[in-house]
């Protein structure tokens, strides 16, 4: 016992008698429904008695022996009505009744034609509006003439195109073919069938199983004999040229109507135009051999079926791209995107996506779009404010979109709404919000071992003439500095005893990480976008410099991991001021 209480305390004696009747009766209680069912509150309800209980009430007392008989009923009777009358409350009834209460008092219904006007205005924003009332910005309107006289004269006339779609992410490409494709559905949607293909998810042979599987789909629901023939024929299996000649005998044998025509025009005229829209063509222009774009182009130049290809690129020298073969079948005709100039173009086009064309279908419309052309017109107001700093830093046009989307989406009436438009605290926030994934803060989220890799970069591009660096540059400036670093530590240290010459030593060293365990680290900076390889940058002199660039081998031999070449997108002055004094890597970022 006195083990027990020296590690447990002395065990304290029980001030209530206990007995085995009393632990078995404890043991049969549910403790946890008896204490719910102490919180509940009883109140009893008066229940208006009826004239003829009153009346009972005033009649004669019984008799003794009829109140005996009568006393065990009418108590029974009694306790089911005071049951009947009891109304149970709870503390969590009682806070749901307030809140639905404060609710009831601050939430109000919205106007119906205010309803009506933010759904457009958000469905304005999001693009997502029918063709006809769809608006395209007035810098994108040269384009889209453009893009509209070549699908109808392949899908009408029945002729066959080639063109490709320069400009940088953003620039409203897809947007704008997928906008007249919409209109255009509308009058000859059973004339055409349209092939979708991204580079960033295709390969070749994957993209033309995806052709194969686009044309099943899109001819069974034109032609009813496709049917019967798709069960019997398998376009996607073979050769890639047994594969386009599959495709092309059932493009050529499918019409629109009756196939029995003899009339040579009529069939031209009943033909199905076949739209190839590719997103990232340069993917396919790579350095491979080829094959699809080659024979797309051939389809175009030969084919007795109209075949409409459109190519979407961010490459400003995608024929560089091209092999000669390829070249000589494409048409050479490139539609540049059309970028915003300057601050009045960018101006008027806020004002275009922000101005509801539809004055009298709401009754708020005009006085919302006089609002909107006076706020962007007057130099001091904060949206005028916010649209030059958008134009001085991303000129983007879906940034700000992002930002006034929430601010549109929380207002409760129109009032509101201007008013969340002449503070703009909602979009400021959400510019404050957005620069937390800059560069600084991507920095100040980096490992200390990331870090300690991008400082070593940073001063390896430095050091180097053309600002240059690889993995084995970068790890051998690693390692120089992290045992200059340990040199500094000490690591021994005298005992205090006289007797005892041996010295302590201290495992107080910085850990030098072996070059395969970095390896990781350098693959996470690259996907921060902290290094960017060197043939990302840039145009190419040649299709010879893109192959080469884009496979990393030169004169037949493939370039290892380790010897690839980099840039960085932050220097040492700018990892300076970003790096932490406090930090032991703070030293590392200055030469």
């Amino acid at each position: 016992m006195e083990q027990v209480d020296a590690e447990f305390d002395p065990i304290r004696k029980a001030k209530i008698k206990v007995t085995h009747d009393r632990i078995i009766k404890d043991a049969m209680i549910d403790h946890e429904q008896s204490t719910i069912l102490k919180r509940i509150a009883l109140l009893p309800v008066k229940k208006a008695v009826p004239e003829s209980d009153a009346t009972k009430d005033l009649e004669p007392v019984e008799t003794s022996d009829d109140a005996d008989e009568n006393e065990t009923t009418g108590s029974k009777r009694t306790n089911k009505d005071i049951l009947q009358n009891i109304r149970l409350i709870t503390k969590r009834s009682k806070i749901s009744d307030n809140e639905s209460v404060a609710t009831s008092n601050i939430v109000r219904p919205l106007d119906t034609d205010f309803r009506r006007f933010k759904h457009h205005l958000l469905r304005q924003l999001y693009h997502n509006l029918p063709p006809e009332q769809t608006k395209v910005f007035t810098y994108l309107q040269g384009v889209q003439q453009e893009i509209e006289r070549i699908l109808k004269q392949a899908i009408t006339q029945k002729e066959s195109h080639s063109s490709m779609l320069v400009g940088p992410r953003g620039s409203y490409k897809t947007f704008l073919l997928n906008h007249e494709l919409d209109l255009l559905s509308a009058r000859y949607h059973r004339q055409y069938i349209t092939i979708r293909l991204n580079g960033f998810i295709h390969s070749e042979q994957t993209a033309i199983n995806g052709i194969a599987t686009q044309l099943e789909e899109q001819l069974k629901i034109l032609s009813k004999d496709f049917k019967d023939s798709s069960k019997k024929t398998d376009i996607s299996s073979g050769s890639l040229t047994e594969v386009f000649e599959k495709i092309l005998r059932l493009l050529d044998s499918t019409f629109m109507g009756n196939n029995k025509l003899n009339d040579e025009k009529k069939n031209v005229k009943n033909k199905i135009t076949v739209i190839f829209i590719f997103d990232e063509i340069d993917q396919f222009a790579g350095p491979v051999r080829q094959t699809l774009l080659y024979n797309l182009f051939d389809m175009v130049e030969h084919a007795r079926v109209p075949v409409c290809i459109f190519g979407c690129t961010t490459k400003l020298n995608i024929l560089e791209y091209l092999e000669k073969r390829v070249k000589s079948r494409f048409s050479q005709r490139i539609i540049y995107m059309p970028q915003i100039e300057n601050l009045k173009q960018f101006r008027d086009t806020i004002l275009e996506l922000l101005t509801v064309p539809n004055k009298h279908e709401y009754r708020c419309s005009e006085s919302w779009n006089s609002f909107i052309e006076r706020e962007l017109s007057n130099e001091k107001t904060e949206l005028y404010k916010l649209v030059k700093t958008n134009y001085d830093t991303f000129r983007s046009i879906a940034q700000f979109k992002n930002a006034i989307i929430p601010l549109i989406f929380s207002s409760q009436s129109i009032e509101s709404l201007r008013g969340s438009f002449e503070s703009c605290e909602r979009v400021k926030a959400h510019n404050r919000n957005q620069l937390q994934t800059s560069w600084t803060a991507k920095v100040e989220s980096l490992s200390d071992l990331e870090l300690a890799i991008l400082i070593c970069a940073a001063r390896t591009a430095l050091k180097t003439k053309d600002e240059t660096l690889n993995f084995n540059l970068v790890y051998a400036e690693y390692e120089e500095m992290i045992k200059g670093l340990n040199s500094k530590i000490p690591t021994i240290a005298q005992t205090m005893k006289a007797n005892e010459n041996v010295p302590i030593v201290f495992d107080n060293a910085i850990k030098l990480w072996k070059k395969k365990d970095v390896k990781n680290i350098w693959e996470n900076l690259q996907n921060l976008n902290f290094l960017t390889e060197r043939g990302a940058v840039g145009l190419r002199e040649s299709a010879q410099a893109v192959f080469y660039a884009s496979n990393y081998q030169f004169l037949g031999t493939t370039i290892p991991f380790d010897l690839r070449v980099y840039q960085t997108q932050i220097d040492l002055k700018e990892l300076r001021r970003v790096v932490p004094r406090s930090s032991m890597y703070y030293s590392w970022t200055q030469l």
